[in-house]
């Protein structure tokens, strides 16, 4: 029974990106996250799907029970096969064949998914440019939304209550953004289009106007103005 307990966990890897020389290429992200990301995946070092809770997974027998299944698929044959290495379950012996075996594939793609996240890590944008991104992805899925056309799983009504939900709910989305975009920016005008508004302009212009003022008072309202840009200058950074 020792080797049913053949340590569950050293097999258990970082997954390799096998970049060599391009490794250099992938930005370099806190080690804390890196590793939570790799938490989600379960390969083992021969990047095949490996969950530690599972009996079968973590077995050195692993590949012969499985052999045997789907040769004969019978539950107590292969169980009598294995009892003195290691005890199986009619549970186990399912829960591994359906959701283990062959699904080596998903985990696979976790990690893409993990390098993907890495690769755009690497590239720095500004809060603006993180907003116009966005709304340039709203504005594609709504053409892309927009220009389905009934089959042969969806009717015409089906098709337009799609269009209509995911519609709405895209155009909220990109709203939003707007203001976003509106709020760091500045404020719009009637026509809808943003105005900048020159706060460097504005300071320049009051302390012209501070050094012109005549009297303590007039100095003293220059001062207030002026603190208060300030201020509007830190909320809108």
């Amino acid at each position: 029974m020792s080797e049913e307990n053949h340590s569950m966990e050293d097999s258990m890897t970082h997954p390799s990106n096998d970049q060599g020389e391009n490794e250099s290429f992938y930005p370099s992200i806190p080690s804390s996250v890196e590793n939570f990301l790799y938490q989600l995946v379960n390969l083992n070092n021969d990047n095949i799907l490996h969950e530690p809770t599972c009996l079968i997974c973590s077995s050195p027998y692993r590949k012969e029970i499985e052999d045997m299944w789907l040769a004969i698929k019978k539950h107590e044959d292969v169980k009598a096969a294995f009892k003195d290495r290691i005890s199986l379950s009619v549970d186990v012996i399912d829960n591994h064949m359906k959701n283990h075996y062959d699904r080596g594939i998903k985990e696979l793609q976790k990690v893409e998914y993990i390098n993907k996240i890495k690769r755009l890590n690497s590239v720095e944008l500004t809060t603006l440019d993180s907003i116009r991104l966005g709304l340039s992805a709203i504005t594609e899925r709504l053409t892309g939304i927009n220009s389905m056309s009934p089959s042969g799983d969806m009717s015409i009504n089906e098709v337009e209550e799609l269009k209509s939900k995911e519609t709405a709910r895209l155009v909220a989305a990109k709203t939003q953004l707007l203001k976003l975009k509106a709020s760091i920016m500045g404020e719009m005008n009637k026509n809808g289009e943003l105005i900048m508004i020159p706060r460097e302009s504005f300071v320049k212009l009051f302390n012209e106007a501070l050094t012109s003022a005549a009297t303590d008072k007039e100095k003293e309202v220059v001062k207030r103005i002026l603190s208060k840009l300030a201020d509007l200058s830190k909320i809108t950074q």
